[in-house]
């Protein structure tokens, strides 16, 4: 499991903070952040990927397979030793337009299952970065290509309690509040399994709503 020094947020943010985030981005002089030869516009249209997709780093930018230690647990006496496997990222040939949509097809990690690509309308905000990013990728070539090490200290200087798998979180947790969107449907979006889905609602504000509303029809009618 991964350790965060601030623990997991479970608070997400709108699209108010994200531009604040956005922000510190453009500053020049003292208050500037290293970019590690990045563009402003690279570092952007990642973030603005992250934020609006919900998809996992290595999803996005890519990684090679390594190995990892499980320690010792209650379910299990013994260490175990596992191995990630290799994500090839998105590439330029992964994303296109369909009319008024940026359509983004990323491969799902951990077993997961995404049949086809994602859909952003071209009026979400800064979803023009994710464009502008695209066109200057050559064909062949990774949209964002980065180390994981270094997109993780970018972040780090927007945010210190944030971490690029906090817009996993943020994204489902969204998708899991509005009642119009099915579990189906996030299921295919995220690559995620219906048990999975099920507690991120659990933890969201969904069914405390529909609860509320319930309990109103029920003693509206019992008062009427």
């Amino acid at each position: 499991m991964p350790r965060y020094k601030h623990g997991k947020q479970k608070r997400g943010i709108d699209l108010g903070a994200f531009n604040r985030m956005l922000e510190k981005v453009d500053r020049k002089g003292k208050a500037a952040i290293n970019t590690y030869a990045y563009s402003e516009l690279f570092i952007k249209s990642m973030l603005a990927l992250f934020f609006w997709t919900g998809i996992r780093k290595t999803e996005a930018i890519g990684s090679k397979p390594h190995r990892y230690v499980c320690p010792p647990c209650k379910r299990r006496p013994t260490a175990i030793i596992k191995q990630t496997q290799a994500m090839p990222g998105i590439r330029a040939e992964d994303i296109s337009l369909d009319g008024q949509w940026l359509c983004v097809r990323a491969e799902a990690r951990k077993h997961g299952s995404r049949e086809g690509a994602l859909r952003l309308h071209l009026s979400f905000p800064y979803v023009s970065f994710i464009v502008e990013q695209w066109k200057q990728t050559k064909p062949g070539e990774r949209v964002w290509p980065i180390p994981e090490v270094t997109a993780w200290r970018i972040m780090k200087q927007l945010d210190g309690k944030k971490y690029i798998h906090f817009f996993r979180f943020n994204r489902i947790t969204e998708l899991c509040s509005n009642p119009k969107i099915s579990i189906a449907e996030i299921c295919s979006w995220t690559g995620l399994s219906v048990q999975t889905i099920e507690s991120y609602m659990e933890r969201s504000e969904r069914f405390i709503k529909t609860a509320a509303e319930k309990m109103k029809e029920q003693y509206a009618i019992q008062n009427g």
